[in-house]
């Protein structure tokens, strides 16, 4: 995850969604819906559970938002591509759920983007629960990783630093850009006038 995205939001700088990552948006959020729907009703999870994780030694809290949860946790990523091995800031995101729930593993199940996901979700096969398969539909059993953790927690302590001294963190300028609800200041010239 880019360390300005995350900058941004805690300071509060408003989302403005670029036209282009809209339709992704939309087509994400109803295939939550939909898988989460499943999860809920065939398997008794509990949708978008809030967690938080104190660290007062470092003076900071990290809070998220689990997709799905009943003793491991899911996360959903509506692609419009599914990759071959898990996008490295999911299994960021995922492990620390797994730290807060104590879990030995978790699920990052990735959805292909489509206009009526339930044509993607009613063709899975839920026989092997948590393992699912089928068409338009990847999923990977993530075990917990106490490495990836430290190194996460020192990547929000640093972006915690930068916000302590109101200094902005360096980008990682790359496609992802394009989609960012920041990215109208991001590299503008008219950043000054925002900070």
């Amino acid at each position: 995850m880019c360390p300005r995205r995350v900058w941004f939001r805690l300071k509060g700088f408003p989302e403005k969604w670029p036209e282009i990552a809209k339709p992704r948006l939309e087509k994400g959020v109803r295939t939550h819906e939909v898988l989460g729907k499943v999860l809920r009703e065939r398997f008794g999870f509990e949708l978008e559970k809030e967690i938080k994780l104190r660290f007062p030694r470092l003076g900071m809290e990290i809070h998220g938002r689990m997709d799905a949860y009943k003793n491991f946790p899911i996360e959903i990523k509506g692609k419009s591509y599914l990759p071959r091995f898990p996008i490295e800031y999911h299994l960021a995101q995922l492990n620390i759920y797994l730290r807060w729930s104590e879990s030995e593993y978790g699920y990052l199940y990735y959805v292909k983007l489509h206009d009526s996901p339930e044509r993607i979700i009613n063709g899975l096969n839920f026989d092997n629960f948590p393992i699912i398969n089928g068409k338009g539909f990847r999923m990977f059993e993530i075990p917990y990783d106490p490495s990836l953790f430290k190194e996460t927690i020192k990547f929000f302590y640093e972006i915690k630093l930068y916000l302590e001294e109101d200094e902005l963190p360096p980008g990682k300028k790359g496609p992802h850009c394009k989609f960012c609800p920041y990215n109208y200041i991001c590299f503008s010239n008219s950043l000054t006038n925002y900070i």
